[in-house]
């Protein structure tokens, strides 16, 4: 024991120093080799119990903006601890808690502070600073409202394509929000590439939000963000117009020539609609007792079975005459020479062509004397645009002779500039 104590005792301040010395090194390696750093990381803020709002009908009007914004963190630890949160910096977490709103009311804009926490339990790490520090938040109602959904083609579908209207999964969507942003929402739209359409094909369109502008509009939630639309094919069909006379006239007349402008027209409709639709069947008009010409109006929209449709979507009228006249009556034959164009247009060109079978019907010796080569005849062609028209006949006759309806080919032209200069 004597000998050990001795041992011990012997140079005792040289050992002391060796195992200052030695401390020293350890240190020394253990900083070398673990240094501490400070980086700085960025995250996005996560909105925490925003319930605290929308159980009371509030929402933060600027939700985006905060949730848009980037907190730039600078924390400390040792270098290797460091390099771990640059593989996967999930462990950082930053939130601005909704909870101090309880008693914030429409209108109040509140400073929040930003939120730093690493989750997982992991330590060694300093949060040096963090900035911006706090954010500034802005109260306002929650209000919703329901609008159509619009669909629209990206580019054109092929000329000889027809297609029906788009039937979608939802006809409307329900939009809440800010009520600051939903009042600036007035359409709510979706795409469709016209290149995709085919027929019977579901296409996938997003929705999204527009002012009446055309603004996309920021802030506010859609119930649905996608509808399917789709489109079917549809066939293209001429159909004549049908039109039946029943009863006789009064005593001493006579039925006449029955027209019908225009005599055909051009529908639209699956081709199940259209397989037996092979004319468009009018009323029958009643002439029983009629001493004079009867005039009828039809609107074709009324007459068109279910799924057929006029190409271009209108509804014309279809006009019907039915010429009765005295027994006392004559055909003639106008010439297109005898007939003069009334209300044309300056720089228009107005071509009349064919002739036109009239009846003309009055006092036995004023009909008969009337030459049919002297007859002179006008057409009104005011508010006619270029092109082909069938156009009514107004005859010159002298009192106690009237004439049935008519018609002639009318074909307007817009007139060369250059001829017109010369």
């Amino acid at each position: 024991m004597k000998k050990f104590q001795e041992m011990l005792m012997k140079d005792l301040g040289w050992k002391l120093l060796s195992i200052g010395i030695a401390t020293i090194m350890w240190f020394m390696v253990i900083n070398i080799n673990q240094p501490v750093d400070t980086r700085t990381y960025s995250k996005y803020i996560t909105l925490a119990n925003t319930e605290v709002l929308t159980n009371r009908g509030l929402t933060v009007k600027n939700a985006q903006e905060v949730a848009g914004t980037k907190v730039n963190i600078k924390i400390k630890s040792q270098r290797t601890a460091l390099d771990r949160l640059n593989q996967s910096n999930d462990w950082l977490q930053v939130s601005v808690d909704f909870s101090a709103l309880a008693e914030a009311a429409d209108g109040d804009t509140v400073s929040l502070p930003v939120k730093v926490e690493m989750l997982g339990g992991y330590s060694g790490y300093t949060i040096v600073s963090k900035a911006p520090a706090a954010v500034e938040v802005q109260i306002e109602r929650i209000a919703s409202k329901e609008l159509p959904i619009q669909i629209s083609l990206n580019g054109e579908l092929p000329k000889e394509a027809l297609y029906a209207a788009p039937v979608l999964s939802a006809e409307s969507v329900w939009i809440k929000g800010p009520a600051s942003a939903v009042e600036q929402v007035s359409a709510v739209r979706g795409t469709i590439n016209a290149a995709d359409v085919q027929d019977n094909v579901p296409l996938s369109a997003k929705l999204s939000p527009y002012t009446a502008e055309g603004a996309q509009v920021q802030g506010v939630e859609l119930g649905i963000r996608e509808v399917f639309v789709t489109y079917s094919a549809l066939t293209l069909k001429s159909i004549p117009i049908q039109v039946n006379i029943s009863g006789v006239p009064a005593e001493g007349f006579v039925l006449g020539e029955t027209t019908c402008t225009p005599q055909m027209i051009e529908v639209i409709g699956a081709p199940e609609a259209l397989t037996e639709f092979i004319y468009l069947q009018l009323p029958d008009i009643d002439i029983s007792g009629i001493t004079s010409t009867v005039r009828k109006s039809f609107t074709v929209a009324d007459y068109l079975p279910a799924g057929v449709s006029m190409k271009d979507g209108s509804s014309p009228v279809i006009q019907v005459s039915v010429q009765v006249s005295g027994s006392n009556s004559r055909e003639i034959v106008l010439q297109s020479n005898q007939i003069t164009v009334l209300k044309g247009e300056s720089g228009m060109s107005y071509e009349i062509s064919g002739s036109a079978r009239v009846t003309i019907t009055g006092e036995e010796g004023l009909v008969e004397d009337i030459e049919e080569s002297a007859l002179t005849a006008t057409v009104d062609v005011s508010g006619l645009s270029p092109g082909e028209h069938r156009v009514l006949i107004t005859l010159d006759l002298p009192d106690g002779v009237t004439a049935g309806y008519a018609y002639i080919d009318v074909f307007i032209s817009e007139e060369d500039s250059s001829e017109t200069e010369s």
